[in-house]
């Protein structure tokens, strides 16, 4: 059964992969014998998870806005490798989709913020699935994987955010909900070759590194989540890689079109 689960020697590529999330799925994949190609507009921070693995992983400085730039990435892979999974993790969590910014709230969102959490939350996976995805297709096998969110399910209470300068935009929820429905769209088109699955992860705060949108542990917003959630704790990357493992891996090979809802119980309250 071990088998069905392995990713040894495939060839992963990971967009987003020097933020908080793809730095531990970049090395729990290096951890299970993956080659992994990173791509990201940054990747500070990452170095210490690569350590060690030096052959195993690629490199590539994209700025997913630069349409151009991302296109001729993707190119360059195909035209040097096999990519046998897709993840598309990437999204720009700041102020230009609404982050944390007063500009931001519903009642002030513009329709610059809302085109950047589309760019950002569906139309950087359809364009990576346009070329990958394909790719995959006529060589005959491959997984994509799209990492969506808790909120294109259910939507952020307004209590959570009472009292502090924090909250969830409304394009990010938009754009995460129209990336499960391109999950169901490209699992039809990509079949039977390549199967297409989301993870929709739950309350996961990046509490280690200083960023606009990290948070601390006493955040009266994650106290307020850690008492909706049913498990009665925040979320951690780690929790996800099981689900990833399993998409990416064999052991899902009947398994297309889905959704997997990581967190803690959330959603279902």
């Amino acid at each position: 059964m071990s088998d069905r689960f392995s990713l040894r020697d495939k060839t992963i590529v990971l967009t987003g992969a020097g933020g908080f999330f793809g730095r531990y799925f970049t090395k729990a994949f290096l951890d299970e014998g993956a080659k992994v190609i990173l791509i990201d507009i940054s990747m500070d921070g990452i170095e210490k998870y690569l350590e060690g693995y030096e052959g195993r992983y690629r490199l590539f400085l994209v700025d997913l806005y630069d349409r151009k730039m991302a296109r001729d990435c993707y190119e360059q892979i195909i035209s040097t490798s096999r990519v046998d999974v897709l993840i598309n993790n990437a999204f720009d969590f700041g102020k230009k989709t609404g982050f944390n910014t007063h500009d931001g709230r519903l009642e002030n969102a513009t329709y610059e913020q809302l085109l950047a959490s589309f760019e950002s939350g569906s139309y950087w996976a359809i364009q990576a699935t346009q070329a990958l995805g394909f790719a995959m297709k006529e060589q005959g096998s491959g997984s994509v994987i799209n990492i969506s969110s808790m909120y294109a399910i259910s939507v952020p209470p307004p209590h959570l955010y009472e009292g502090t300068d924090r909250f969830n935009p409304p394009g990010y929820s938009m754009a995460k909900a129209g990336l499960l429905q391109f999950t169901k769209y490209a699992a039809s088109f990509l079949s039977p070759e390549v199967r297409v699955n989301a993870i929709s992860p739950g309350a996961i705060p990046n509490l280690e590194k200083k960023t606009d949108n990290s948070i601390s542990t006493d955040d009266p917003v994650l106290q307020k989540l850690s008492r909706k959630i049913l498990l009665q704790r925040m979320g951690h990357p780690r929790d996800l890689v099981g689900g990833l493992i399993y998409l990416a891996s064999d052991a899902s090979s009947y398994v297309t079109g889905q959704n997997i809802v990581i967190d803690g119980g959330f959603t279902i309250t």
